[in-house]
């Protein structure tokens, strides 16, 4: 059985991995490898998803497929200007008033070029401009080159990927605070999962499914599962948590250390309604075994959106780590969530039976 000390490693492992939307093969061959000795068969698609199948012996066996997205949110470089200044566009939905002072790695061919997001000095920033969050597009990178020639000769050219080069950090009482925790958590998760159910062989099918691109538009989820013959879905990926100062608890119900979280719902231009067959099946094992847990609705998409709309309709659903700062390169959770989210989901695939119902009527 795992245990904190190895998943808190593993989390650090994970993140360690840069992978942006669009830029994901790092994490790719990492999660397949993982993945290689533990299931019966493993392969990438040419849209960058990584399927890996533990098969059951019993061909009416539940097919389920457990969900993470491979990508992180980040930034590529837009130009360089002549005095070796990068100048950059986000990838996904990245805090712009978290940018300026952060560390950064731009990710070349060579290896990765460090540098640091600048800002107008203190000492000539007026009043006006002192308390204000220049646009991305006043932003820029040093790496330390002082012409355009200089900043190319390190490796740097237009649509590199850039990442944040901050390392996880342990607070007290079992918290971390992590760039890219969204959706480190979720790789983390498949991998442990696969590694128990290799140890402890279960009756369903189960199918590890890595996507691409979700930060972007949940654009590998739309494909992922073409092709497979499923019963159901569900997605692995972080949520947002209030109960902090700047918070109102009327919009985010979720607090960090209270457990995972299962979402009724996901809010973002509309309200969308994940199958409630699947939500009330999740929290039935919750309680039933006495796993701490949460029940609301998730502020943005995750890939389940995506998921139930493949071929007729898989019935999906999502379960969430809450965080606080997300999309921060300080997303910070507690390790005790993160295990009631994995011990659910082994309770729940372990003990599902054959007649399941997946019918809404």
């Amino acid at each position: 059985m795992f245990n904190q000390e190895s998943l808190k490693e593993l989390i650090k492992k994970i993140v360690a991995i840069q992978a942006p939307s669009g830029f994901e093969e790092p994490m790719m061959r990492f999660l397949k490898n993982e993945l290689e000795p533990l299931v019966d068969e493993v392969y990438d698609t040419p849209r960058g998803n990584i399927i890996g199948i533990q098969k059951s012996k019993d061909p009416n066996a539940l097919k389920i497929a457990i969900v993470a997205h491979m990508d992180q949110i980040g930034l590529t470089v837009f130009n360089i200007d002549s005095t070796g200044f990068i100048r950059f566009k986000k990838i996904g939905g990245i805090v712009s008033r978290a940018l300026q002072g952060q560390h950064v790695r731009i990710l070349t061919e060579k290896g990765a070029v460090y540098g640091v997001i600048g800002l107008k000095p203190g000492h000539v920033t007026p009043a006006s401009e002192a308390n204000t969050i220049p646009s991305v597009d006043e932003m820029y990178i040093d790496v330390g080159a002082r012409s355009r020639e200089e900043a190319t000769k390190l490796g740097i050219k237009m649509g590199l990927p850039i990442s944040y080069s901050m390392k996880p950090l342990e607070l007290a009482y079992g918290y971390m605070a992590t760039p890219s925790l969204d959706d480190s958590c979720g790789i983390a998760t498949l991998i442990i999962l696969a590694n128990e159910f290799k140890k402890n062989p279960i009756k369903q099918s189960i199918y590890y499914v890595g996507t691409v691109e979700e930060e972007i538009g949940l654009r590998g989820a739309e494909v992922a599962l073409n092709g497979l013959d499923l019963d159901l879905a569900i997605a692995i990926d972080t949520t947002s948590a209030g109960f902090q100062p700047d918070v109102n608890m009327r919009e985010i119900i979720y607090e960090v250390g209270k457990g995972p979280a299962i979402h009724i719902a996901e809010l973002g231009a509309g309200i969308k309604i994940e199958s409630q067959l699947l939500v009330r099946w999740l929290e039935k094992i919750a309680l039933k075994h006495k796993i701490p847990y949460q029940i609301g609705f998730q502020h943005g998409g995750t890939d389940a959106m995506a998921l139930m709309q493949t071929g007729s309709g898989i019935p999906s659903c999502s379960i969430g780590l809450p965080r606080h700062y997300s999309h921060s390169p300080i997303e910070t959770f507690q390790l005790n969530d993160l295990e009631n989210l994995i011990i659910l989901l082994q309770k729940a695939v372990s003990e599902i039976n054959d007649d399941f119902k997946l019918n809404r009527i």
